[in-house]
């Protein structure tokens, strides 16, 4: 009989098809396990996921779907409601006291945007000692990131193949405890964030596996602070590869940017029976940023700029002409409404300039 491998993952109706992928690398590259796949979601049924049970049928393992209350977390953290990231991310939070059996004693977990090029036992397997956490090395966080743990009085940890004592957290831990970690990381950040409570709650007793060996980020950040050698040769070694984003929201479904691994990805894509919505969403995707820029070019043209010039410089005239006539020559008066006239030009194609630059900037 095979041994057990506890996995979980936070997934949805609206990005499942992402999800796919990784189930689907996951089951396939841990064929010595029975995975069993803890997939926690607001809104998934067995149904939703007939393609996924296929998967884990053909392969040997089980999926369970937990729960989440999504309206219940709101009550306690906080998400900037601009930022993509899905408040079922912070599942993690009630992960250990209220959403897994009671068998449970230890889980690793992964996420809907990553592909699984491994098998994990090796890291499964670990012995925790008196750890709470096992987790790829900071090595590959950004310094910003690992600055901010730093001022806090935390560890970095990285949440992608993570590993949690389960057993030990529940006797250490109640969820009040999580939950004022994650207090004292709003206070500083500003929102909930998971790697930072954790880091902060289990400070000292996290045990990490090299990045190398373990899991590679693949975004524009680390590209620019790994580079592109360095992220081929950890792709060899790595169990997993994980395409974390930032505010563009880059994925290998949606190459605002070019990474190495989105090439792996494609090819557990391959038979997705979503396969052709995974097209459809990204012209989707570009369709809205084409239709901005369209607006944006719209509102400021050229010749809604020569608008605006006119405008202001009727309103200059006016203006102009009610204070300075009986006071000053007519010569001088011409003088001056040709002075005003350039300065309302020079005016509005400044005013084009920073409306392009800051929609720059925004983006």
């Amino acid at each position: 009989m095979k041994k057990t491998m506890n996995i979980y993952i936070t997934t949805g109706r609206r990005n499942l098809k992402y999800a796919y992928v990784a189930i689907k690398s996951l089951f396939m590259n841990n064929k010595g396990r029975e995975v069993h796949l803890y997939v926690v979601s607001e809104d998934l049924t067995p149904e939703d996921m007939k393609h996924e049970y296929a998967l884990a049928d053909a392969y040997g393992h089980r999926i369970h779907i937990l729960r989440f209350d999504e309206e219940k977390a709101r009550q306690y953290i906080h998400i900037d409601e601009k930022d993509h990231w899905p408040i079922g991310t912070m599942s993690s939070y009630w992960l250990f006291h209220e959403l897994l059996p009671a068998q449970v004693d230890r889980i690793m977990v992964i996420e809907s945007d990553t592909v699984v090029i491994g098998d994990l036992s090796e890291i499964y397997d670990i012995n925790f000692g008196d750890a709470y956490a096992i987790c790829p090395g900071p090595e590959h966080k950004p310094s910003n990131h690992r600055d901010f743990m730093q001022s806090i009085g935390g560890d970095t940890l990285t949440f992608v193949l993570s590993m949690y004592n389960v057993e030990k957290i529940r006797q250490d831990f109640t969820l009040r405890d999580i939950l004022q970690a994650d207090e004292q990381v709003k206070r500083h950040a500003g929102y909930s964030q998971m790697e930072f409570t954790f880091g902060l709650l289990f400070k000292g007793k996290i045990k990490y596996v090299p990045g190398k060996d373990s899991c590679i980020d693949e975004n524009e950040r680390y590209a620019e602070e790994l580079g592109y050698d360095y992220m081929r040769e950890c792709e060899k070694t790595a169990k997993i590869l994980h395409f974390s984003s930032y505010k563009d929201y880059g994925k290998p479904w949606n190459p605002v940017s070019i990474m190495p691994g989105y090439v792996t990805w494609w090819q557990y894509a391959q038979d997705s029976p979503y396969y052709k919505e995974y097209f459809e969403e990204q012209w989707k995707i570009y369709g809205q940023v084409k239709r901005e820029k369209e607006e944006l070019a719209k509102n400021i043209s050229y010749r809604n700029v020569l608008l605006c010039a006119f405008v202001i410089y009727i309103i200059v005239v006016t203006v102009t002409v009610g204070i300075c006539v009986g006071r000053i020559s007519a010569e001088r008066i011409i003088l001056l409404l040709l002075a005003e006239a350039l300065l309302s030009i020079l005016f509005s194609l400044f005013a084009r300039v920073a409306s392009v630059w800051l929609n720059h900037v925004k983006k």
